[in-house]
């Protein structure tokens, strides 16, 4: 795995536990109003981080399911054309 993708996987599990730590903190209410807010900004941040990494990596995977179905497709298709050859002997 290149470098770039295995620290963009460390980043979005250590911004995603961040971000779990913040609405933990946020759900139990005992935080004052200029820090709650300081970490309700922090949150939308790292959701809109968050959600780009998971964009990137489904457009990932849809194009290597993209690429393994014309694969298949052809391997198909060439098993096809050769039981039509068979028929010629």
């Amino acid at each position: 795995m290149p470098k770039k993708e295995t620290n963009t996987i460390n980043s979005f599990e250590s911004e995603f536990e961040r971000m779990t730590t913040i609405v933990d903190k946020l759900e139990r209410g005992n935080v004052p109003l200029g820090e709650m807010l300081s970490l309700y900004e922090e949150a939308m941040t790292l959701s809109a981080k968050l959600k780009e990494v998971l964009t990137e990596a489904e457009l990932r995977v849809e194009k290597l399911a993209a690429v393994h179905e014309e694969l298949a497709m052809g391997q198909k298709t060439q098993g096809n054309d050769i039981m039509e050859n068979e028929d010629l002997f």
